[in-house]
């Protein structure tokens, strides 16, 4: 198996886990910003928690 078919099924696998936890979220600030986070790794690479600003209370 070729690196790029295991990238191509990660990627299918992570977008059906986002599509199937949808529902569940709701309206969930933390929730909704996580799957953001998660779709976003997906399509840009990006470092997880970039740029979000963590409570520290």
């Amino acid at each position: 198996m070729s690196d790029q078919s295991l990238r191509d099924q990660a990627r299918e696998a992570v977008l059906k886990a986002i599509i199937k936890s949808a529902p569940t979220v709701g309206n969930s600030p933390s929730g909704v910003r996580d799957l953001a986070e998660a779709y976003a790794l997906l399509e840009r690479d990006l470092i997880p928690n970039a740029g979000v600003v963590q409570s520290r209370t």
